[in-house]
Formats: C-alpha cells, sequence, structure tokens
C-alpha cells in the first residue's frame, strides 16, 4: 500500500502556499476512486497530528514555521477569534484552529502560510498560556442524569459537566456560573463545580450578573481572603505617626444610596484670610497589607463596578461598607491632607498624614443643595464656605485650560424584573461639583507631593496623553459638517487651546452629541509611572487619591506616602511593580467601562421593547452609506435607519460633509 503520509506531506511542500479542499487536493494529486477514502483519512489524520491545518472553508495547508507569537484572544460571535498581540498585530484564527481557548485567555499561535493575495495574517493555537478566567455564566440541564452547564455567551464553545454541585440545587434552565476545574481537548465536555445559582433571566440582577460574566470581572473571593477580613475589627493603631483629629467638624457627602463612603471633607477659614481644607481619605492600606490573599484579590478586582441594580465590590463588604467606610459618628482610620488654599485658589501649602476621624454628619448631595439653597441647615456655615471655596477652584481650573466634559447620565427605575419602566437624567447639582474640585485638588497636591521627592521615586500617577493631530483634524472636519464656524488653533495642541474652542463650537450647538465627538477626539486616560500631567484637566501632576475602597492605584498610593512621609525610597524592584499594577489597573478599569456601556445598553433596549410603535424624537448621531443612527431625545437609546426604509428611493451618501442626501 502507497504511504499516503509521505505522498502528501512531499505534495505540500513542493507548493507550500497552496490551501485547497479534500477533493481538489485528490484532483491535483491525480488520486483514482479507489484511493480516495485512504487518502482523505490520511489528510485528516496528519491534521490531528499538526502536520496539516484545517483552515476556513474546510480547506487544508502547510503552517507557517517562524515560531510563536503570544497575544491575547478575542472571540467573534460566529465563532472565528482574533488574537491581538502586544505589538498590535492582529492574527485571524478560524473556528477549528482555536482548540480550548477562550475569549480573555493569552494563547501562543503560529502563523501559517499567507494565501496568494492575502494581507491578513493567520495561524492556530497552539497551547495556552493564560486563562483569563475559569468562571462562566451557563444554563442548567439534566442530561440522562449528568449535570451540564451550557455556555450562556459565546466566549466558551464546551459544554461543562458539573461533578460537583456544592449542595446548591438549581431547576431546569436556570442560569448558573459554573468553574472550570478540568479542561477537556478534542471536543470533548470540560468538568467543573458549581459555584452559584443565579435563576431565571427575569431576575433583576441577572443584566448586572451576565455583562460582568462576559467581561471577566471577578465577583467573588478567595477563602482565605474572607477569613483574614471576618478575623479584623475597628482598633486604633499605637502609631505616633497618626494625628487624633476627631475634633474637627468633617463629613462625608455622598449619593443617597451609597454605603461605600471613601470620603470626608472639612474647611476652616484662618485668619489670614485662607481656608483651611481638609480632605479626608479612608485608610484602606491599615487593613489590605502587601502579599496576602486580600491584596492579591483585591489587585485581581481592580475597582467595583456599578450597575443600577447591582455592585461588584473591589474588597469584601465588611471592610467597602463597614470597616473602611467613614460612617457618621464613628472613629475611622484615614489618610488627611491638609491644604491651605488662598482665595486665588492656590495651595499654598499642605500636609498629608495618617488620622484619626470622627464624621459629624452624613449627607447627600441633595441635603447639601438644599441647605445652600434654603441658605440655612446643619453645618451650612462650613457648607457656604465650601461652596465658595469650589467655586473658586473652579474658575482657576479654567482659567488654566481645563476642559469640563459634563455628559448627561441615564438612570432607571427599574420594575421587580430589572426592566425600566422610566429613563431620566441624572440630577447634576453644584453639590456634586463642590465635592470634585475638593477631590481634584487632593489628587492634584498629593500628585505634586510624589513628584517633588524627585522623578526617580516610583509612584503611580492618573495620566491623560496629548490626543493625536488626525483626531483633532477629523473632529474640526465634523464640525464644519455640522456648520459650526471654527477655525483650526494651529499646533502644538494645548489644552487652552481645545477648551477654547470647544466653547466657542458649544455657543453654536449645545447637543450632548456634540460634546460626546469632542470627547472622541481625547486619548484614554491611564495609570502610569511617568508624570506626563493630565491633558483634559491642564494639571501638570496628577494622581488618584481619594477611592482606595473601590480603586486598586489608590490603595497603591497611599501605601507610597506612607513610605515616602518616613523616608523617600528608590528601589527598581518596587518601580517594576509599579509599572505592573499600572497595567493591570488601567486594563480593569477598562473592563467596567465596557461592562458598564453593555449594561446600558441591554436596560435601554429592555426599555424600548416594551414602547413598540411609539413616537419619539431623535437627533441624527451617525451616518453611514447605507443609513443613519439616531438617539432618541432623553432616553439615550440608540437605533439604526436603513436608506431602503424612506420615502427617496436614491441616497447619496457624503462622506466628507457626513450626509445622506435623497436624489
Amino acid at each position: 500500500m502507497k504511504n499516503y503520509y509521505k505522498i502528501i506531506l512531499a505534495h505540500f511542500k513542493k507548493h507550500p502556499n497552496i490551501r485547497l479542499k479534500i477533493k481538489q487536493l485528490a484532483k491535483s494529486m491525480k488520486i483514482g476512486n479507489a484511493e480516495y477514502t485512504f487518502f482523505r483519512d490520511a489528510i485528516k489524520q496528519l491534521a490531528r497530528d499538526g502536520k496539516l491545518y484545517r483552515f476556513e472553508g474546510n480547506t487544508y495547508g502547510l503552517i507557517d514555521q517562524r515560531g510563536e507569537v503570544i497575544g491575547t484572544l478575542d472571540m467573534h460571535p460566529r465563532g472565528f477569534a482574533f488574537v491581538h498581540t502586544p505589538d498590535e498585530k492582529k492574527i485571524f484564527i478560524s473556528e477549528h484552529n482555536i482548540a480550548t481557548a477562550c475569549h480573555g485567555d493569552t494563547v501562543a499561535v503560529v502563523l501559517h502560510q499567507r494565501r496568494s493575495g492575502s494581507k491578513d495574517e493567520e495561524g492556530h493555537v497552539t497551547r495556552i498560556v493564560a486563562r483569563g478566567k475559569d468562571v462562566f455564566m451557563c444554563t442548567y440541564h439534566d442530561l440522562r442524569g449528568y449535570a451540564l452547564g451550557i455556555p450562556a455567551i459565546f466566549h466558551l464553545k464546551t459544554d461543562i459537566v458539573i461533578d460537583d454541585m456544592n449542595d446548591l440545587i438549581p431547576q431546569e434552565g436556570d442560569y448558573i456560573l459554573v468553574k472550570i476545574l478540568e479542561w477537556r481537548k478534542g471536543g470533548e465536555r470540560h468538568r467543573g463545580e458549581l459555584v452559584s445559582i443565579i435563576g431565571k433571566d427575569d431576575v433583576p440582577e441577572f443584566d448586572a450578573i451576565m455583562v460582568a460574566n462576559k467581561y471577566n470581572i471577578p465577583n467573588t473571593f478567595h477563602a482565605e481572603t474572607l477569613k483574614q477580613v471576618e478575623a479584623m475589627e475597628f482598633k486604633i493603631p499605637d502609631d505616633p505617626g497618626r494625628k487624633d483629629i476627631r475634633d474637627i467638624n468633617c463629613f462625608t457627602i455622598d449619593p443617597e444610596d451609597a454605603r461605600d463612603f471613601d470620603d470626608a471633607v472639612s474647611i476652616k477659614m484662618l485668619d489670614d484670610g485662607n481656608y483651611l481644607l481638609g480632605v479626608h481619605i479612608a485608610d484602606v492600606s491599615h487593613y489590605v497589607r502587601p502579599s496576602t490573599p486580600l491584596d492579591d484579590d483585591a489587585l485581581n478586582h481592580g475597582t467595583s463596578v456599578y450597575f443600577t441594580d447591582h455592585v461588584i465590590h473591589m474588597l469584601p463588604e465588611k471592610l467597602s461598607t463597614v470597616l473602611c467606610s467613614l460612617q457618621p459618628h464613628t472613629d475611622r482610620l484615614a489618610m488627611t491632607a491638609m491644604m491651605k488654599v488662598s482665595p486665588e485658589g492656590k495651595c499654598l501649602k499642605y500636609e498629608i498624614f495618617p488620622s484619626v476621624i470622627h464624621s459629624k454628619h452624613r449627607f447627600t448631595y441633595r441635603d447639601v443643595q438644599n441647605i445652600l439653597d434654603a441658605k440655612e441647615g446643619i453645618f451650612y456655615t462650613e457648607l457656604h464656605q465650601m461652596s465658595t471655596l469650589a467655586k473658586i477652584l473652579k474658575k482657576k481650573r479654567k482659567d488654566e485650560g481645563s476642559i469640563d466634559f459634563d455628559l448627561p447620565e441615564p438612570v432607571y427605575e427599574l420594575n421587580e424584573k430589572g426592566v425600566p419602566t422610566s429613563i431620566r437624567l441624572k440630577d447634576r447639582m453644584w453639590s456634586h461639583h463642590i465635592v470634585e474640585e475638593f477631590m481634584l485638588l487632593a489628587n492634584q497636591t498629593v500628585a505634586n507631593f510624589a513628584r517633588t521627592r524627585g522623578t526617580s521615586v516610583p509612584f503611580i500617577y492618573r495620566i491623560h496623553d496629548i490626543p493625536e493631530a488626525d483626531n483633532i483634524y477629523e473632529w474640526f472636519a465634523l464640525m464644519d459638517a455640522f456648520g459650526v464656524n471654527i477655525s483650526f488653533f494651529g499646533l502644538p495642541i494645548t489644552s487652552k487651546k481645545f477648551q477654547k474652542t470647544l466653547e466657542k463650537v458649544m455657543k453654536q450647538n449645545d447637543s450632548s452629541y456634540i460634546m460626546r465627538l469632542a470627547l472622541r477626539t481625547m486619548t484614554k486616560a491611564k495609570y502610569s509611572v511617568k508624570p506626563i500631567g493630565h491633558f483634559g484637566l491642564a494639571f501638570e501632576d496628577y494622581t488618584h487619591f481619594t477611592s482606595p475602597i473601590r480603586r486598586y492605584p489608590d490603595l497603591m498610593v497611599h501605601r507610597l506616602l506612607k513610605q515616602y512621609l518616613i523616608a523617600p525610597s528608590i528601589d527598581p524592584e518596587l518601580k517594576k511593580r509599579l509599572k505592573h499594577i499600572a497595567k493591570v489597573s488601567s486594563a480593569a478599569e477598562l473592563r467596567a467601562l465596557q461592562a458598564e456601556r453593555e449594561y446600558h445598553k441591554i436596560k435601554q433596549m429592555r426599555y424600548i421593547t416594551n414602547h413598540l410603535g411609539d413616537v419619539f424624537s431623535g437627533i441624527i448621531s451617525g451616518v453611514a452609506p447605507h443609513g443613519f443612527w439616531v438617539e432618541l431625545e432623553n432616553i439615550f437609546v440608540e437605533g439604526f435607519v436603513r436608506k431602503d426604509t424612506l420615502s427617496s428611493d436614491i441616497w447619496e451618501y457624503d462622506k466628507r460633509h457626513h450626509q445622506l442626501i435623497g436624489l
């Protein structure tokens, strides 16, 4: 009998770039009908052995031998995927060549020979470098005595046999969370354990849990972490460096439904006419120590994620809402930035120190606004002084070029099934701005403290780079298309120039859509060890210090402050660690943002489904050759209108002016 394996491989080595289906290959190699079965089986075995590869369209060919490429797998709902590499390459992976990889996995890829005329890189997954996640949302089914989890989203292709139910009893069709304990190959079902029962898709928190799982947002803590937290209790440490300032009038100002109070504020008018502003932040670093299971979990979470009906905390709730939270009429540990601020808004001097505080009151934003409007009420004198100082700080920021993208946010009223019964704009009061101005000043002050220790002293900064010139040019072209009369401000691009131009634009067209277009020209703010400044805020120094209960970088900043208050330290290993933390935290922030955006879209679609046939007014938010997008006013629901549904038969797309013109 012929050795078909050698014959086939010799043919491919002679023609390394060909990709053919089995019958096409048999015809080109002049394989007769009597030999075809052996020939076909040999090709399939060579594919199973990894010597040939099956490509999209059931064609076969050789792989490239240029070695492995490492990247992150991005699954597509239709089954194929792309691998994104650190050098920004995008490699296509057909459904047959994904192996057991899932969305978000770090994988090793071997590239294939490119097809003639193809510009796209293509490859196959050879191994999993690191799993992106191991807990998946599934639907529960009892199949002939087997407990089965069928993936609810496209990130996982293979069902999971649930070997350990952990004493939980789901109902047929329930949504559940399953952890994979054993990854099986060759299409065989994975093995796992049941983590929790969500229930049917009409439970209020369903949408939040679904998008959190889709974007791999951790929703649990390790047993060691929970054990560590359970043993914790509040106690004022015997620390000579910690100042007792429980006698000052400080208080919190937060949303009505808040439970984790990160920050408290205090103010005092000095005899010299300056303000003494205190920003007191929960001392989370006292409880979350480095190299502990709790710290590992906190970094893995990276940030708390807030949905309308569900919160995924960065820290266990005992810490988030009890021990660390600056509850009223309760002693709490804090990190304090006490700043002497001039009547012109300049920070003349400051002191940063660990403290013990006692919040005298818990205000909501509405409480503060009502007191300011009525000009009377509890702590009115302090609140009035805060309001005056906040106006000074806001004006100073504006004068220096700070850009305010104050975009409206949707708020949902949900029924018992989590479906919105109404969508309204989030209340935006002056009291919100008071707290924002104080937090901005504290973050700026702490960053200045770190940078003035010397650029070689490791620290985490919040940075925002200058926009790309091409994005700015495109924005000006869009404004021209909208009939806005502005001229290009020239290079170099500065915060002040952009701010002034945006003000001119908003005077001519103040729609939120125009503001969002301006926001899209900006680069993404991120965390870094390099203090390059913040373009949007027009700050030379900036970090995140004010929310350590819900952001890991803030927690790390607190640790560094405590260390540098004793003595600056130049530790090369620490700088490497901070680079890693900055990268991981930026990624956690991005996935949280993506999850929140998708959550909003789901809620908006659930709302609009109950209004089919109703008439709404809206604004055209984008134009394409085949139609245009419309955003409905005040409810933020966006939909696409195809041009073939319009009255005119012929529509011409004007790309330069972003218009569809009926002929």
